[in-house]
């Protein structure tokens, strides 16, 4: 694997609690690098060894929705 950048839309993210729990929730996946979440666009931006569902996985658990 080789490090990339990723970004997603969340849905329901309103306040820095989100974000952390976002946040916390991301960097908790193997291989990630980097997290950084912009409440006012509801990005996830992701950099390392990306395994897009276990990022995915990851913000699920954390009780947020991607944008279709």
């Amino acid at each position: 694997m080789c490090n990339t950048t990723a970004t997603y839309t969340v849905v329901g993210m309103t306040c820095n609690s989100c974000v952390n729990k976002v946040t916390n929730a991301v960097e908790g996946v193997e291989g990630v690098l980097d997290v950084d979440v912009d409440i006012a666009d509801g990005t996830l931006q992701v950099s390392g060894h990306i395994d897009d569902s276990a990022i995915r996985d990851a913000v699920a658990q954390a009780g947020y929705k991607f944008a279709s």
